[in-house]
């Protein structure tokens, strides 16, 4: 399956992201358990609070799907969202996944 990378924008309210993180984390950890969820975290400065999501799904609108039911969405966390095509060029290795090969 391809990768997609879903990049999040959040809200800047440190107490209401703290607040429901658990919640978050709790809903990625069952991706990763499943095998959709590659990586996940936090990115950090410099720009607005956000995060990166590495998923390995058969489409985008898988991944729509997913952010759609992450709990963030859910409590308004997200201000906006991104998903991408990405294609792993190098380190596969380093995560445990298949050689990617150019079209």
């Amino acid at each position: 399956m391809p990768l997609f990378a879903l990049t999040y924008r959040y809200i800047d309210d440190v107490t209401l992201i703290t607040e429901h993180r658990p919640e978050h984390r709790a809903y990625l950890r069952q991706l990763a358990d499943a095998g959709e969820l590659v990586l996940a975290g936090g990115l950090g400065e410099p720009g607005p609070p956000s995060g990166l999501l590495v998923v390995d799904v058969e489409s985008v609108k898988r991944v729509e799907e997913l952010a759609d039911n992450d709990p963030f969405h859910a409590r308004g966390i997200i201000k906006e969202r991104s998903v991408q095509r990405w294609t792993l060029s190098i380190g596969e290795d380093r995560l445990g996944l298949r050689p990617v090969t150019a079209p």
